[in-house]
């Protein structure tokens, strides 16, 4: 994941408008027995009534790529209400070569300058594009620095938790989505780089989700913590959300493990624990769990898991990066920082179809939205 596409996508809201406090509402979280993705979880919502003129809208489709040789990309296609005007999009991304900066380059689209279609997934950021069938995306990126063509091949299915939406309270238009378009996928592709006309031949793993929130960030969290790690044999995801006093500090969490391209197994209800905090010297009251234990709370899965970081690796403090008037309005309803750590996991356990054991290495996200 790049650095700031995951924050400016779902925080830069709160320079432009403030929202009512939420009710005392209880909270729904992804719940509800397994559903499969379908054609309408991963289509534009900004049209739905809950979006139209609300300036917390925000949805995204993001691709992390695991490449071969050396290489590094991502690329994340964003709708969204920030600042004015409504139905502003914007294609993120970046291209790496071995030993080399890279190049990344963000594009913005007005409304009107951007489409979807309504029976397939086809959208169009001016010359970028994403379409195919769920199970075999194309991506075309072009910008300044580069142009890009990935076909993806899926080694897992698509994968929601549950229902795949957590929502905020009584009001039904308040709510948070995911969905994992590609849990693990090969990639091929091609990427010319403009300044020296360099065409690059790629290949390896990419891991892309599609997420929306019909809330702000500081509503929807306090503190997140991520955890993804991609392999041709072994993947597995886990979030746990825990949202802001309103809610109880409730979570919204899943768990899933795929082995070779199936669900191994899966969960949204389960405990965790924390532990081994590690506080940020540079920040009075932040500070990140470094380790994250699973356990099953019964039901046709056993199991029990960890996640350990092993490494800080960057800090991203959104506040410092952002300029005078965005930090003056932002501060006043959050303050986050995201943490990036190298990690490893362990998981193992047995459903009704037998045992499982999962190992690997990944990456491990934490953000604090409020202390």
């Amino acid at each position: 994941m790049t650095r700031r596409a995951w924050l400016a996508g779902t925080v830069t809201t709160l320079a432009l408008a403030a929202a009512l406090p939420a009710a005392a509402d209880p909270l729904t979280p992804f719940s509800g027995p397994p559903q499969a993705v379908t054609l309408q979880d991963v289509l534009p919502h900004n049209g739905a009534s809950e979006n139209q003129g609300n300036e917390f809208y925000s949805e995204w489709w993001s691709f992390i790529f695991r490449l071969d040789g050396g290489y590094r990309a991502y690329v994340q296609f964003l709708v969204s209400n920030m600042g004015p005007g409504d139905d502003k999009a914007a294609v993120s991304s970046n291209f790496r070569p071995p030993n080399e900066d890279g190049n990344s380059d963000r594009s913005d689209f007005d409304s009107g300058k951007w489409s979807s279609a309504r029976d397939k997934l086809d959208l169009k950021f001016g010359p970028n594009t994403l379409s195919g069938p769920l199970d075999g995306l194309k991506i075309h990126v072009e910008n300044e620095s580069y142009t890009a063509d990935y076909t993806l091949t899926n080694i897992a299915p698509p994968w929601k938790p549950g229902n795949g939406r957590a929502q905020y309270g009584k009001n039904s238009g308040a709510y948070y989505q995911f969905q994992l378009m590609a849990p693990v996928a090969r990639v091929e592709g091609t990427v010319t780089t403009h300044d020296d006309g360099t065409v690059h031949k790629v290949k390896g793993l990419v891991h892309a989700d599609h997420q929306v929130a019909s809330i702000g960030m500081h509503e929807q969290a306090q503190r997140w913590a991520r955890f993804r790690s991609i392999g041709d044999k072994t993947t597995f995801v886990m979030t746990n959300l825990q949202t802001p006093e309103a809610f109880g500090g409730a979570p919204i969490r899943f768990a899933v493990l795929f082995q070779d391209g199936k669900v191994a197994f899966q969960s949204w209800d389960f405990d965790l624990k924390e532990s081994d905090v590690w506080a940020d010297p540079q920040k009075a009251g932040y500070a990140s769990p470094r380790l994250l234990e699973i356990k099953s709370k019964g039901g046709d899965a056993t199991f029990r898991g960890a996640v350990k970081a092993t490494e800080m690796t960057s800090r991203e403090d959104f506040l410092e990066e952002s300029n005078a008037a965005t930090r003056f309005v932002v501060s006043k309803f959050a303050k986050p920082i995201m943490y990036y750590f190298d990690g490893v996991f362990a998981v193992e356990g047995a459903t009704p179809t037998g045992k499982f054991d999962g190992r690997g290495k990944g990456t491990y996200y934490f953000t604090v939205v409020n202390p």
